[in-house]
């Protein structure tokens, strides 16, 4: 994955960053070499990618970055059902271990079975690829073409401006984790994972400054994002449950499905909060002082 270079300037390297990853993304829309499914799912990695880079430097230019940012949310949101409905027979296949530990292995199958209808029933009325296709590529383009037009202050500033960005995350991640703590909304550790999803990629485009602890940080917030997006996928699945119970028919103990998988989600959220509370400590000041140190040292080398 391409880096951010302490050695040029945020208006050329951001662009730089951003155009590898949205032009593979249009790549992949307009290809689809492995199928529809991995292109999506392809596609909407690169362009969080992109969400997360305009992140670390959207406080510079807000009024024109934060439109750019939330048109390419909009445009990977138009892509979710596909990869949504492969992402629960995932979930199932995944939950089948935690069921036979728990008594409750013949329920794996038959539930396995239903979500993988559900999956191609709704491949059968998905809209066609070019309803899918055409407003993602047109974002992209967009995008490439609005952030080579945005304003990332002043050069001299860049250590300090990526700093703050980082600084941000790790504040609202932070405020997450105290709502979550409090028994928060589902919401709440849906945005603890974005908070994670982005330092993941934020430590990859900064790995020139600081390495091994780059390294290090993003592949702690892999694993929250990880946890994170099992435990959501669990929601998805007990919401399903509830709303479409006919396609579950072959399960017999319908509600002792549904409280193994709040249980299984309750374990999941401890062990996220454990993790977040470690990667989201006290002293983001201090952290960002020398972080901002690191950069210029790593800009001065080059």
């Amino acid at each position: 994955m391409p880096k951010l270079d302490p050695a040029k300037p945020l208006s050329r390297s951001v662009p730089d960053v951003a155009r590898h990853h949205l032009d593979t993304a249009i790549e992949q829309m307009d290809e689809q070499r492995n199928g529809i499914e991995t292109a999506v799912h392809q596609t909407r990695k690169h362009l969080k990618r992109v969400r997360a880079l305009i992140r670390l430097v959207e406080h510079c230019d807000p009024k024109h970055m934060k439109p750019i940012r939330r048109a390419l949310s909009e445009a990977a949101r138009g892509l979710s059902e596909v990869r949504d409905a492969t992402a629960l027979v995932e979930c199932a296949e995944s939950l089948a271990s935690y069921l036979e530990g728990r008594k409750a292995g013949d329920m794996a199958r038959p539930l396995k079975e239903a979500v993988e209808r559900r999956r191609d029933l709704l491949a059968l009325e998905a809209p066609s690829l070019t309803r899918l296709t055409d407003p993602v590529i047109a974002a992209c383009r967009q995008a490439a073409q609005g952030l080579e037009k945005a304003s990332f202050g002043h050069h001299g500033e860049a250590a300090e401006t990526l700093a703050e960005g980082r600084s941000r995350n790790h504040r609202k991640a932070r405020a997450t984790l105290e709502v979550c703590h409090h028994g928060g909304h589902p919401e709440a550790f849906h945005d603890l994972r974005k908070c994670a999803q982005a330092t993941v990629f934020q430590a990859a485009f900064l790995a020139d400054a600081w390495p091994f602890a780059m390294a290090a940080e993003a592949a702690e917030a892999k694993v929250l994002t990880d946890v994170l997006g099992h435990e959501h996928d669990l929601e998805v699945l007990n919401i399903l449950l509830h709303s479409e119970p006919h396609l579950f028919g072959a399960i017999a103990d319908r509600d002792r499905l549904a409280e193994l998988i709040m249980e299984r989600r309750a374990a999941l959220r401890h062990d996220a909060m454990t993790i977040a509370a470690r990667l989201y400590p006290d002293g983001a000041k201090r952290e960002a002082k020398r972080f901002a140190a690191l950069w210029k040292l790593a800009a001065a080398k080059k």
